[in-house]
């Protein structure tokens, strides 16, 4: 009987206590749900050694003259110009940048471009 009453005064007493209620600002809980499901985009990227990505250059060029003619096999650029008729390219000593030496119509040039400035190899 004793313990039946401690538990009936457990119970009001716990009835009659002031909730205590503690709030978590959720992430992104002051935004409007959207009207439509959105899709989640995932990116990945991978971090390549810039030697590692001007030797690999270097291989494929040499490959490619092997199938094609010097003057076929062109590397594209990030901003859009094309360096073609390439005659050699060598790896600059930290393999960053490039030393291309090419064939135009004023006699042979020298440019250097940056490993990150190429943005593919081709033949044509």
């Amino acid at each position: 009987m004793k313990s039946l009453f401690c538990v009936t005064l457990f119970a009001l007493s716990a009835l009659q206590a002031d909730p205590i209620t503690i709030s978590h600002p959720e992430k992104g809980a002051d935004k409007p749900a959207p009207s439509h499901p959105q899709k989640e985009t995932f990116s990945s990227y991978m971090l390549i050694d810039p030697q590692a990505r001007a030797s690999d250059y270097l291989t494929a060029f040499e490959q490619l003259r092997k199938e094609k003619s010097t003057g076929k096999v062109y590397f594209q650029l990030v901003n859009g110009s094309m360096i073609s008729n390439i005659i050699d390219m060598n790896l600059m000593p930290n393999s960053t940048m490039i030393l291309f030496r090419f064939n135009t119509n004023q006699g042979i040039k020298l440019q250097t471009v940056k490993v990150e400035e190429i943005a593919s190899l081709s033949y044509q």
